[in-house]
């Protein structure tokens, strides 16, 4: 009876000190894309990522009911720096969940301003004054609730001490790709929290010379050894929850038992065959502001064993409707009326000259004819991404591998029956000086029987450089004689190497290739089959340039699709 009562009371006070309304609740992830493009909007980094912030110790004044309920502990800063805008995981201060998003949508405001900005809300209030009434009913709605407290707290935090990232990323295997729903991270394990190094525990030392009721914090070490333990601990987890700080340290210790992945070049009589010597090409590094000259060196390649093949029997019905839908976009041949040369005398055109003579107009005559073909000027090239990620199954029957190369055989048949010049190429990477580039189909060359060998012939591996891929693939573009030049870019994930190009160094150096691209003239456009895009695609090809296909097995059917709307055909 007694524990019971006590449950009650705990309850009951922890709700009446509670300064949250739970049915008004609004998460980060139902407003991400909102904030996201409202950050840009105002003038934000289009690399600027939103997080969630992690929780930290809460200096404010509690009152006695939260003192009593041991509630307000905790806060979730909202701070800026160079990499990110860092918000909470979910806002539920106001009854209203309007006004929660309304929160929301103000503080992306503030984030819009660089980190070093003094005075951010006057400069945001005079810069849009637009958002000067719904400031204002965010603190009068405020000040209505909490009439004797401090005001809500409307712009950013300085950073808080420690790095805020996730303590297992250094050490963390990628999961793989048919990992089953049950092994997913929960809503919990996405919290962010405050990291910091240190050296390994010898587990030797440890007297402590003072009382143990005198000891008012503590701290627990855990050794869990994330680089060979794939087996979920939940006492871990429960525990980092309930701390501020987390210290991880490097184990120099040979575990008893390992499995190395070795995923170095193989032999060159088993390798693809190389065209050259190599290609030296330059890489943004975003922490100098600074493009490394001849920092990457690509090989173009031909896949090894390619043998001439006819397109395989399953995909001859689908590649029959294509060129029958294709072949009526063909340029057509017509008479143009009203030209100054021409083959033949344009009869109507040279009695209206000779009507305005006689009225007096001098014009240069235009009174011919000429049969010619009508039709935009058009290259495309496709570049689909090789990498080991396309080796993994998304069904029973087909790998990614298999859908992408059953999209470039029927993109190919559609883009046949047409006089659009097209190249078809493929790339992976395994480090800055490895990164190679399949040639499956040039400008120059006829798509055959050879063509489609090498498309079949071409085998998934290693890593995802996008820059240096994209960098070569623009040269190729470039050089074409065409009015409009499209580069298609087919992949399945982000840019990331072995070396630094992972994370946000690889987004950075594959968004200025995309821009240099477009100096150059070129239409960059992104095909993608990963349901993470959001997060990352828009910052690098814009929020008109990339399009998501959910089903993978849906991409050889849409991608000719995606090149008749691209092209206005």
């Amino acid at each position: 009876m007694e524990e019971f009562v006590g449950k009650v009371w705990h309850k009951l006070v922890t709700r009446s000190a509670s300064r949250e309304y739970p049915q008004a609740r609004v998460h980060l992830d139902g407003m991400r894309k909102k904030l996201g493009i409202l950050l840009r909007a105002l003038g934000g980094d289009a690399s600027l990522e939103i997080r969630r912030s992690a929780e930290v110790s809460s200096h404010a004044r509690r009152n006695l009911l939260q003192r009593l309920a041991g509630t307000g502990l905790k806060t979730s800063p909202v701070w800026r720096d160079a990499e990110a805008l860092n918000l909470p995981d979910s806002i539920a201060v106001f009854p209203q969940r309007e006004l929660n998003r309304d929160l929301y949508l103000w503080l992306a405001a503030l984030g819009s301003t660089p980190p070093d900005t003094t005075h951010p809300i006057q400069i945001i209030l005079q810069r849009y004054p637009h958002l000067q009434p719904r400031y204002q009913r965010l603190l009068d709605n405020w000040q209505a609730l909490y009439p004797d407290d401090e005001p809500l707290p409307l712009q950013l935090t300085p950073p808080p001490e420690g790095r805020q990232e996730p303590v297992a990323a250094p050490f963390a295997e990628p999961a793989p790709p048919d990992e089953s729903p049950d092994s997913q991270p929960s809503a919990a394990s996405k919290k962010r929290h405050r990291a910091e190094r240190t050296d390994m525990p010898d587990g030797k030392s440890g007297l402590m010379m003072f009382r143990l009721e005198s000891l008012f914090s503590w701290t627990e070490y855990i050794p869990v050894d994330r680089t060979s333990d794939d087996e979920p601990d939940n006492d871990a987890a429960r525990s980092a929850d309930d701390m501020d700080v987390i210290t991880v340290a490097r184990d120099r210790k040979a575990s008893s038992h390992k499995i190395k992945l070795d995923l170095d070049l193989p032999a060159a009589e088993y390798d693809d065959i190389p065209q050259g010597e190599g290609i030296p090409l330059p890489e943004w590094d975003f922490r100098k502001q600074h493009l490394l000259p001849d920092h990457c060196r690509l090989q173009v390649m031909l896949p090894r064993g390619a043998e001439e093949l006819a397109l395989p029997t399953r995909l001859q019905p689908a590649a029959r409707k294509l060129r029958r839908r294709f072949e009526a976009l063909q340029p057509r041949r017509e008479w143009l009326s009203h030209q100054q040369e021409g083959s033949e005398l344009d009869t109507d055109s040279y009695i209206l000259h000779l009507a305005d003579r006689r009225r007096g107009r001098a014009d240069i005559p235009a009174v011919y004819r000429e049969y010619r073909e009508r039709g935009r000027d058009l290259s495309c090239l496709l570049l689909a991404d090789f990498s080991m990620s396309t080796d993994s199954w998304v069904s029973n029957e087909a790998r990614v591998v298999d859908i992408v190369q059953d999209s470039l055989l029927l993109f190919a048949e559609a883009l046949g029956a047409t006089r659009d010049r097209f190249a078809l190429y493929g790339f992976s990477s395994l480090n800055r000086q490895q990164v190679r580039f399949y040639q499956l189909k040039s400008f120059a060359e006829r798509f055959d029987n050879r063509a489609r060998g090498r498309i079949v012939a071409t085998k998934p591996g290693y890593y995802t450089r996008m820059g240096a891929a994209i960098r070569y693939a623009s040269q190729l573009l470039a050089k074409e004689a065409s009015q409009q030049k499209l580069l298609l870019l087919l992949t399945d994930g982000k840019p990331n190497d072995l070396d630094i190009y992972e994370g946000r160094y690889g987004l950075e150096d594959t968004r200025m290739a995309l821009q240099e691209a477009r100096q150059q003239g070129l239409k960059p456009f992104c095909v993608t089959i990963d349901d993470k895009a959001e997060d990352y695609l828009p910052r690098l090809f814009g929020h008109q340039g990339w399009a998501l296909v959910r089903k993978a097995e849906e991409l050889p059917q849409k991608l000719p699709q995606l090149y008749a709307l691209l092209t206005g055909r």
